[in-house]
């Protein structure tokens, strides 16, 4: 396997191509991976991978262990991400194949990308992306920009914790109609709506799927000039599962810790409850993403930002549930990002991020029923080394500042939790 066919593209860390530019044959998986919209479907069997082991620590970190047993730890090497895909393009049809291999939690393999689908090329150039395509299988979910950029081409560590919030996982299992005509780029998904768990694609629990799309724009204003942006939308139905039924219980709590009963102080009952019915709910999102990337002598340069408001859609942070809470919650987010390439072989980049998981959220201090912010920002600096084709070593410091500790009084206070990512990304 030749590494020129899976590397990222040559003198470029940009996912927007100079229109003067037209990749050889080398070059047509990685701009399968580096295009966030509108990906070429070449001819032929392609194969790709790459591997992504890093070192991490974090604020949060203690040598303890958790209830139940998960340790706290969480200064530790571990391979993120180690991938292999294949992809096979015919005139009027196409399939990709995407496993994934990690350590995050215990040894897992799973499906990346298992992806069937018909396509209208309306031209004879294979490296342009088609006119219209219908997938379906486990895919990209089409919202924003960076939630579909693939993570191999991104340099930033992860999602943004509002990206992260709202799409735990970037996969989904649905159908999806998508395509690019001229400078055009759309996509609508009818999808299950549920996150991977540790058992991998969990079973819809209701009939109702998620409504997710996405249109933007991909325009070369120059040669050395490309802007690109698109609003996005998604519309689903959560789930709020019932109660099973309970009997009464006894409960006995041994306050004097001398092994016996020593009163009925302390034996207390738990009243049985009939079964509840499980109930849905509506949730929904609006996404905005806007960016330009420029082409100099020093190398690419990159500008982009995006912003989302949405209801009842958080899934990953601190997941919605209206059912208990009674109430709609409201969660805002976005980031700003800058990438720079040094030569051909050093980066440098700087995010930063926000999310507020309830714009409603209030709590009592004095007897005074006042608003609380629960509102987490990030300042990620970049630096990394590539080997354009080959590899890169990238660090990132995550600043997290936040209101989610309390003080010695109890009063709110930036939690300790910055978080520093060592990575190296080799291709196969």
């Amino acid at each position: 396997m030749s590494p020129s066919k899976t590397g990222a593209s040559k003198g470029s860390s940009d996912p927007a191509e100079s229109s003067k530019e037209k990749p050889g044959e080398d070059e047509l998986v990685a701009n399968l991976e580096r295009k966030a919209h509108g990906r070429s479907v070449p001819k032929g069997l392609k194969i790709g991978g790459y591997i992504q082991a890093q070192y991490q620590t974090s604020g949060l970190s203690e040598d303890q262990i958790q209830q139940g047993g998960a340790p706290i730890n969480q200064d530790r090497f571990l391979v993120r991400r180690g991938r292999i895909r294949f992809d096979h393009g015919w005139d009027w049809a196409s399939a990709s194949l995407e496993l994934d291999a990690n350590t995050v939690r215990g040894v897992n393999v799973g499906i990346r990308r298992a992806e069937g689908a018909l396509l209208y090329r309306g031209s004879d150039d294979d490296q342009a992306p088609p006119l219209v395509a219908l997938s379906i299988g486990v895919m990209d979910i089409p919202f924003g920009h960076e939630l579909a950029e693939s993570a191999r081409s991104r340099h930033f560590m992860e999602r943004s914790l509002g990206s992260l919030a709202l799409f735990p996982t970037e996969p989904d299992v649905g159908a999806k109609v998508a395509g690019a005509v001229s400078f055009l780029r759309y996509g609508v998904a009818v999808m299950n709506g549920e996150p991977l768990d540790d058992s991998g694609f969990p079973r819809d629990p209701n009939k109702a799927k998620d409504i997710i799309g996405r249109v933007g724009v991909e325009v070369p204003a120059t040669g050395a000039l490309t802007v690109f942006g698109g609003s996005s939308f998604a519309k689903g139905t959560g789930f709020h599962p019932g109660q099973e039924a309970r009997k009464d219980t006894l409960v006995w709590r041994d306050l004097d810790e001398n092994g016996t009963v020593s009163g009925l102080s302390e034996i207390s009952s738990i009243p049985g409850a009939a079964a509840s019915p499980s109930e849905n709910y509506q949730r929904w999102a609006l996404g905005l993403d806007v960016g330009a990337s420029l082409q100099t002598s020093l190398g690419v340069s990159k500008l982009y930002a995006e912003g989302f408001l949405a209801s009842n859609y958080d899934r990953g942070f601190a997941p919605a549930d209206p059912v208990v809470t009674g109430i709609d919650v409201r969660h805002t987010g976005g980031y700003v990002a800058a990438l720079q390439d040094i030569t051909k072989y050093g980066l440098v980049g700087f995010r930063a991020g926000f999310y507020d998981p309830n714009a409603d959220v209030l709590e009592s201090t004095g007897g005074r029923i006042l608003p609380r912010t629960q509102t987490v920002v990030t300042l990620s600096p970049l630096v990394g080394f590539v080997l354009r084709d080959r590899a890169k070593l990238l660090a990132q410091y995550d600043f997290v500042l936040d209101h989610l500790g309390r003080d010695a009084s109890g009063v709110p206070a930036d939690a300790k939790n910055d978080q520093f990512t060592l990575r190296l990304q080799v291709e196969l």
